[in-house]
């Protein structure tokens, strides 16, 4: 894109915002406005209200959009949030995806922009759409306005391309609902997980079977003629979140109890989780009965407030106000804000956190679940879908429908996992490497241009095959076929066997132990769940949960290590390109395809690990925590397990090899040097017969892919999942974390 001078840049910027209509350059203006404002234009359409529904529905609309999520078990939930602060928490959201800023707290956007002539639009404190509404509704003795008078406030300050339909309704219920202590209504979309009996398809007598004789077994709508109750679990862990609503940074500290022998016999034992910047969360893998505390920054021996885990409470908020009335809690706003202790950020921030909890209480009732997302989020689309991120029939979509708009939020495919042992194939054009190529540099920028990129393919189809035992062909269209086989229906869980070659294992290992490349591998660390959009490392009790070591790989390692990403890309059923960096200066990719509506790769590099006898790493999410204020709230929404070793199978000098292999000529392989143990598990997995989750066994070449959201976009806490100790041998593994929308 073309510089634009400052000046203009202001200009379209005051056009937009500050009252003067200007339809006929709506559209040149919001570009003009989305440069200015360091956005990237093809994120604008991602809406983080693109949920939310606060306009009353009629009867078909109803009636569609329940049918379209059926298949999704996406259910309508109404919630019920009071006036203030909802009204204007939630108008600066919509603002905020109406200019496509990269924060929901507009003010802070504007402020940093340095418009000295932006007037009050954006202040928290004195909003000028809210406040010209108030006057015209004080004018009218407080009887509410029409839904015109509405429309016609709200495009004096915004073109009318921009201007929202269900921010109008909330602004209408705003007029409609002035006295103190009233509310506003809304519906969102949330996930209704089905019943267990519904996970198994021979298992309990069903209905399908006399109402669905011809349907194939996929297409069989389930309704067991008894519920079978769920397995109690042994294991008892789960999420827990920590908020900090006070003006400064905080500690948390995790206590583990008194030190029992040794130098420090009788100290408590404690272990810092991470920083919580103001208004920001936390959160971390606990247990019932588990104890933490928060103390200032500077100085850990302060303890301003402790709590014992619960699983009935595992939200906890740090409030220094809690113990004042609701008006002394604004008394006490206002002096701060006097005093200039109160910054419009915090304000805005405290505000949204209680909006958040209101809707959370709605949640919990709905689903049963612990809201452990940010509100409001936009659900997923999934089982395909309106997927327009991803791919359609089985085949790789068009580069043109590849580059989809994310107008109604997340677009990302997600499997189906309808019942266990349900199967999903797909075709993928990246063939297995069943042969080395003799030199393997590292790819670089130029080398995913179109041409090139085509060349260099064509030219390793010579090292490559469909199949694993390395047949050739000359068919340039051959494709590999891939199965996915659900695991586990709760947590979403599926495996692919036979996703990598022997080849791409041993290349794998090869980076591992250093034979080949710079991956450098260091003793693994654990991060407190996403601390403010940072991954704040920690080492000690807690970090010792882990005690593998590991090193990374980027995609642009070698031809090998990118034909294994866009394999993943392929069973993900999503666009490679969505895993490349995207064109940020340019409005097109040098090659003319359409850069995707993502600011980068939504991919971290691959994590190769290590784990040596006695280690492991015990149960924990994968997902993470966004700030609140972060308008995409992006999170790691699948992972990608990789086995590069199986029960069996001897590491020894780099050189992976199988005991049970007929192939097997080295007699002199030791028993006790065979892996033996490292299993993943998912010990929350709700089954009717296994009391300890669902067991994954290590498989050298299986890929593990599940998710770490909900179709809804909230966390799902049953995710949880550990690594098995390690008995014997060596146990290889690699792990690719995919992020929606953006990474963080």
């Amino acid at each position: 894109m073309d510089a634009i001078p400052t000046s203009k840049r202001r200009q379209a910027l005051e056009r937009a915002l500050l009252g003067e209509d200007n339809a006929a350059k709506a559209g040149s203006d919001s570009k003009l406005l989305a440069d200015y404002l360091g956005g990237h234009e093809k994120a604008r359409s991602h809406r983080r209200t693109g949920g939310l529904s606060f306009c009353p529905k009629n009867g078909s609309a109803t009636a569609a959009a329940s049918e379209s999520n059926t298949a999704n078990n996406l259910v309508e939930m109404e919630f019920i949030l009071s006036l203030e602060p909802s009204v204007r928490v939630l108008h600066s959201y919509y603002l905020a995806d109406a200019l496509g800023l990269d924060s929901s707290m507009i003010y802070e956007e504007l402020k940093r922009a340095s418009l000295s002539s932006m007037g009050d639009l954006g202040s928290y404190t004195s909003d000028t759409i809210l406040n010209e509404i108030d006057r015209l509704n004080k004018a009218n003795n407080d009887e509410g306005l029409t839904l015109d008078q509405v429309e016609s406030i709200v495009q004096s300050h915004l073109p009318a391309s921009l201007v929202d339909r269900q921010h109008l309704c909330l602004l209408h219920q705003y007029t409609l609902n002035k006295s103190p202590g009233r509310s506003i209504r809304g519906t969102t979309e949330v996930y209704d997980r089905p019943h267990v009996s519904t996970f198994y398809r021979s298992k309990f007598p069903s209905s399908a079977s006399n109402n669905n004789a011809l349907a194939t077994p996929q297409q069989q709508v389930v309704e067991p003629n008894y519920k079978v109750p769920p397995a109690s679990l042994t294991f008892t862990g789960y999420a827990a979140k920590f908020i900090n609503l006070s003006l400064k940074p905080l500690n948390l500290y995790w206590e583990g109890g008194r030190i029992p022998s040794g130098p420090r016999a009788g100290e408590m034992h404690t272990v810092l989780v991470g920083t919580i910047p103001s208004m920001e969360s936390i959160g971390t893998s606990s247990f019932p009965g588990h104890t933490f505390y928060v103390t200032p920054t500077y100085d850990k021996d302060h303890n301003l407030k402790r709590w014992t885990i619960t699983e009935d409470e595992p939200i906890l908020y740090y409030d220094p106000l809690a113990d004042l009335s609701a008006e002394g809690q604004l008394k006490e706003m206002a002096k701060l804000t006097r005093e200039g202790k109160w910054t419009e950020k915090q304000r805005f921030g405290r505000e949204a956190w209680m909006v958040d909890r209101s809707f959370g209480r709605d949640y919990l009732v709905k689903t049963g679940r612990v809201w452990l997302a940010n509100f409001p989020l936009p659900y997923l689309n999934v089982n395909g879908d309106n997927a327009s991120l991803g791919r359609e029939g089985g085949a790789l979509a068009p580069a043109a429908n590849g580059a989809g708009t994310m107008q109604d939020g997340h677009r990302m495919h997600m499997w189906e996992a309808g019942y266990i042992g349900q199967t999903h194939t797909l075709d993928t054009p990246n063939l297995y490497y069943t042969a080395l190529p003799e030199t393997l540099e590292r790819l670089t920028k130029e080398d995913f241009l179109p041409k090139l990129e085509e060349q260099r393919r064509l030219e390793m189809r010579q090292f490559q095959s469909s199949s694993l035992k390395g047949k050739k062909t000359d068919n340039s269209n051959d494709t590999l076929p891939l199965t996915l086989k659900v695991l586990s229906c709760a947590p979403r869980v599926l495996e692919a066997k036979k996703f990598l070659s022997s080849v791409e294992v041993q290349h794998l290992i090869d980076l591992a132990s250093g034979a080949k490349g710079d991956v450098v591998m260091e003793h693994s660390t654990v991060s407190a769940s996403n601390v403010n959009g940072s991954s704040k490392k920690v080492r000690g009790s807690k970090a010792d949960a882990r005690s593998s070591t590991g090193g990374w790989i980027h995609r642009e390692q070698d031809t090998i290590v990118d034909t294994i990403f866009r394999r993943i890309a392929d069973l993900l059923n999503i666009d490679e390109h969505l895993m490349r960096d995207q064109a940020r200066d340019s409005g097109v990719e040098e090659g003319g395809r359409e850069p995707l509506p993502t600011h980068d790769r939504i991919v971290e590099a691959m994590q190769l690990l290590r784990y040596g006898p006695g280690e492991e790493y015990s149960a924990h999410h994968d997902f993470t925590y966004p700030s609140i204020e972060n308008r995409y709230q992006p999170k790691r929404y699948a992972t990608i397990l990789l086995y590069l070793t199986g029960e069996g199978d001897v590491v020894e000098n780099g050189i992976r090899q199988s005991t049970s292999s007929s192939k097997n000529t080295n007699n002199d392989l030791q028993h006790d040097l065979a892996l033996k143990g490292g299993e993943t598990m998912f010990p929350r997995a709700i089954t009717t017969d296994y009391h300890d989750g669902v067991k994954v066994e290590p498989q050298s070449g299986k890929a593990i892919l599940f998710y770490n959201v909900l179709p809804d976009g909230n966390m799902d806490d049953l995710s949880q999942h550990s690594g098995g100790k390690v008995e014997k041998g060596v146990k290889y593994i690699a792990n690719v974390w995919v992020w929606d929308p953006i990474v963080n």
